[in-house]
């Protein structure tokens, strides 16, 4: 079955500015793998890791929009949570579920579009020093992975869970 996406919308501080975001470029967890020649072996094997790449996801606003500007080059230490709602219509039997993804970190690399007149001149931002990261559809947890707590849910499943209760977290 086909998911199709219908619409979306970003959420910041309680604000929606769905009427300004025109792209999100998503940044999903994968894997990092290290290369290893074995002794004797005639490859080289890649050997994944149990850590993911950063995460760094881009969107692009119609607008220059001065609450999310101040949220650039702000003190160390302080984060917002974006979130991405969409709704998944499922192409088979037409029902509509949620699709949400959430990064906590800060917004950053802020690029311009040309100014010209009478159009509008969008911006582009990286959401940089992502901790935390959620993503879900139909209100079930896909991935959801912190930096610290330190938390890895694949699919239902936390697999630092006996890592974290040795640790006494």
């Amino acid at each position: 079955m086909r998911q199709i996406l219908r619409g979306f919308t970003m959420w910041v501080g309680g604000d929606d500015y769905g009427y300004e975001i025109e792209e999100l470029q998503c940044a999903l967890p994968d894997e990092v793998y290290t290369e290893h020649q074995y002794g004797g072996a005639v490859m080289t094997a890649q050997v994944p890791m149990v850590k993911i790449g950063l995460l760094e996801p881009t969107l692009k606003l119609a607008s220059h929009n001065p609450r999310l500007a101040g949220l650039l080059m702000r003190p160390p230490g302080q984060v917002d949570t974006f979130t991405f709602r969409s709704a998944l219509v499922d192409e088979t039997d037409g029902t509509t579920q949620p699709n949400v993804i959430l990064y906590e970190g800060r917004l950053a690399s802020p690029k311009a579009d040309a100014w010209s007149r009478e159009d509008k001149a969008g911006l582009e931002y990286t959401i940089k020093g992502v901790r935390y990261f959620r993503y879900e559809i139909g209100g079930n947890a896909i991935h959801e992975i912190s930096l610290y707590p330190a938390k890895m849910l694949v699919g239902g499943v936390d697999l630092l869970a006996d890592i974290n209760a040795a640790l006494g977290r």
